[in-house]
């Protein structure tokens, strides 16, 4: 008895290659690397927004009071 076919094809010659691509590891440390550092990145951004932000405002209130023209 011959196999019957399906109706449609689960290897294609670009699967092939797809495959080879999913089986290669030798970059995936230097993507760790970079992932890790843009996560760093973002993270310490998020942390200089939240920081800054009121830093600035005690920076601008102290500078009116400062330069104000009665003290």
């Amino acid at each position: 008895m011959g196999r019957s076919k399906p109706k449609w094809r689960l290897w294609t010659p670009d699967a092939g290659r797809a495959l080879t691509l999913v089986e290669d590891v030798r970059g995936a440390v230097y993507t760790e690397y970079i992932l890790i550092v843009m996560l760093i990145g973002l993270i310490v951004s998020a942390a200089l927004i939240a920081i800054g932000v009121p830093i600035w405002r005690a920076f601008r209130m102290t500078q009116l009071f400062l330069g104000a023209p009665i003290p």
